[in-house]
């Protein structure tokens, strides 16, 4: 049976329409390809010592397609980067990323397996050999979590104790802190009621002149026992 003519260039003009359309669509994806390609990151940071390290972990994205980069992989990446907080990612479209992230302080140094760590406020450690820092840090010795640093150390703060003012922590296993200072006394404290041992130590700086190599036992409830080396 013979197509009449009327049908044919339906026919035409529908294969037309297609071949059209596969066309413009190809051209379009070429386009979005070539226009939407990472060529820039950003990088807006508290420390330009961190800056090369952040690039280091993300700079991969580069020459990939804008849509096609998750933020939640680059934010995956940057975690890793123990010593990274307040960490944030924009896309600037068509082309760039812009990170914004910040060094934690550091605020002690720990020992593992041989190898110096900081510890940073954000509650994790970094290899101290990917800084130099000139900051004058207390060392911590003992077996302990970071979390249980930072806790301990907002209680001294909150009682007004000088952490700047302490060289050395020793976390004991049965969970209470030695406190060595720089004027070589050493303050022990009791695994519980913190608290109450900080405020007997408080009253007793106050009406006591302290001397070096002193020792200050807290251990003991509501009692206060000192020697000397």
């Amino acid at each position: 049976m013979h197509l009449s003519k009327s049908k044919k260039k339906i026919y035409f003009y529908i294969i037309l329409f297609f071949l059209l359309t596969t066309i413009i669509n190809l051209n379009l994806v070429n386009i979005f390809k070539k226009n939407f390609l990472i060529n820039s990151i950003q990088i807006n940071s508290n420390n330009n010592e961190i800056n090369p390290k952040i690039m280091d972990k993300i700079k991969y994205v580069l020459n990939k397609n804008i849509f096609s980069v998750e933020k939640e992989i680059l934010y995956d990446s940057l975690y890793s980067l123990q010593f990274l907080e307040n960490i944030s990612i924009k896309k600037k479209y068509p082309s760039s990323i812009i990170v914004f992230a910040n060094k934690t302080e550091f605020i002690a140094t720990t020992y593992l397996n041989q190898k110096k760590y900081y510890i940073g406020e954000n509650g994790k450690i970094t290899n101290a050999y990917d800084f130099l820092s000139g900051d004058k840090l207390p060392i911590i010795f003992g077996k302990f979590n970071t979390s249980e640093y930072i806790t301990f150390i907002n209680i001294l703060k909150k009682h007004g104790i000088k952490i700047d003012k302490i060289n050395k922590f020793y976390f004991h296993k049965n969970k209470r802190w030695d406190l060595y200072f720089d004027n070589n006394i050493l303050v022990k404290l009791p695994s519980k009621e913190t608290d109450d041992a900080l405020k007997l130590y408080n009253n007793f700086i106050k009406e006591k002149k302290l001397k070096s190599k002193m020792t200050i036992d807290l251990r003991i409830p509501q009692r206060i026992i000192t020697s000397y080396e």
